[in-house]
């Protein structure tokens, strides 16, 4: 079977690497940084709108501590369904933060598009629109 544009069953590897790192973060646990290829690029929602993106083990750990876990008392991904588009996975979901100082309580869906290699995450960026992610790996609804 081809590895282009199809949804990955129940127990692929490369969807439970997915979902061991977002359990992790939404639990606020450091094993976050074990899925994470160390050439990792991380675009998040509020960076891809200043055009910025986390790079580097380092880099992505530095944003989490100082930026997700400083800012939300709660930021927690649900990831739900698993589709391979070409060399990456685009992962839909939801996600749930509330903010520490704020108070704010956000629940949104969710579009992560992800690229893995020796069995780690290399790249994601996360999209709040799904048409976005969708064209960003070359498929349409």
């Amino acid at each position: 079977m081809s590895r282009e544009n199809v949804e990955l069953a129940a127990g692929d590897p490369d969807a439970e690497v997915i979902r061991r790192a977002w359990s992790a973060l939404s639990r606020k646990d450091e094993a976050f940084g074990n899925e994470l290829h160390p050439e990792i690029e991380v675009v998040p929602f509020g960076a891809a709108m200043e055009g910025r993106s986390y790079r580097g083990l380092d880099g992505v750990m530095h944003w989490w501590r100082e930026e997700v876990l400083s800012t939300w008392e709660v930021f927690q991904a649900f990831p739900e369904h698993f589709q391979r588009a070409g060399d990456k996975i685009l992962v839909t979901g939801r996600w749930r933060a509330w903010g520490k100082t704020s108070g704010i309580e956000l629940e949104m869906p969710a579009t992560w598009v992800i690229k893995l290699r020796d069995g780690k995450i290399v790249f994601w960026q996360t999209y709040t629109d799904r048409t976005e992610a969708l064209e960003a790996v070359g498929l349409r609804e």
